[in-house]
């Protein structure tokens, strides 16, 4: 039986598609895994130092988007990422959800970002742009788009060669503009190392980098039930996986993320991750007991 916890967990995501878990990983390894992102970050060697706050410039770490999300250089497979979706507390909040520990895991990106004060454009522009709100970054989520999402296409002509329907759809103050007319706003929720957030990808949300003092560490993780995974999903699955290549959101219809046969796109940096044997399952390596 579900715990009146996830009950209400459940209740807040079908209600207003976000909820927050807080301490979905204990906050001392939390903070051990935001040092193992420091430590990525340097191995380029490319300039950046943690401690020295001259050397914090995008120019000083690998390419990225959004000052500070990486979609390349096989993130998702650094050691430290691994470790934090092989989490038991984040592996337990979906097997919660879906009714079923016999989950499948996505090859998404990540956030490290530093505040960049002296750099204007960098990570400064949402996206989309929150007019009012803390200045730390971090998620915002418009609570109510998610119900009025299909609406939205429904009612307003598509661009040339259609909508984007897989991975992402960025929306602009523009676009916006409609869902705030019905009601929609912002919301920032407020977390500390270790927390979890979930949300209806269909509600507007977007990262932003930290304006402040503090620096910002996210894995982006969705677990789905395997059986949703068909047997050339699964092949393709462990193939990027061995390969380094990062996906798209959804941990069973998924594409590959752009540029993962770039030139400047390193594949395993620093080496292919270790991996336990639950997770070796959700990769589908090998099969569930």
């Amino acid at each position: 039986m579900a715990s009146r916890s996830s009950q209400q967990r459940s209740r807040l995501l079908n209600d207003h598609q976000w909820a927050l878990v807080k301490g979905a990983v204990p906050k001392n390894k939390a903070l051990k895994y935001a040092e193992k992102g420091e430590d990525w970050l340097e191995g380029f060697n490319m300039g950046y130092k943690r401690d020295d706050p001259s050397t914090w410039k995008s120019e000083n770490i690998p390419r990225h988007r959004y000052g500070g999300l990486f979609d390349n250089f096989s993130f998702a497979h650094a050691q430290f990422v691994w470790d934090c979706k092989s989490e038991p507390g984040v592996r337990e909040i979906f097997a919660k959800i879906w009714g079923t520990d016999k989950l499948t895991v996505s090859y998404d990106g990540g956030t490290l970002a530093f505040p960049t004060p002296n750099e204007p454009g960098h990570g400064k522009a949402p996206w989309p742009h929150l007019p009012n709100g803390p200045d730390d970054g971090g998620l915002a989520v418009m609570s109510g788009t998610a119900p009025l999402f299909a609406q939205y296409f429904k009612e307003h002509k598509a661009p040339e060669g259609g909508w984007i329907k897989r991975d992402l759809f960025n929306w602009t103050d523009e676009t916006l503009q409609w869902f705030k007319e019905k009601g929609c706003e912002w919301l920032k929720p407020s977390m500390d190392p270790g927390d979890f957030i979930l949300w209806d990808s269909r509600a507007v949300h977007y990262g932003a980098a930290p304006l402040g003092n503090n620096k910002r560490m996210a894995v982006y993780t969705c677990y789905k039930p395997i059986e949703f995974l068909t047997e050339e999903q699964r092949e393709r699955k462990v193939e990027a996986f061995k390969r380094g290549y990062m996906t798209s959101h959804d941990p069973t219809d998924f594409v590959l993320k752009e540029n993962q046969f770039a030139e400047w796109n390193i594949l395993h940096p620093f080496g292919p991750p270790t991996v336990n044997k639950a997770t070796q399952q959700a990769i589908g390596l090998i099969p569930y007991d």
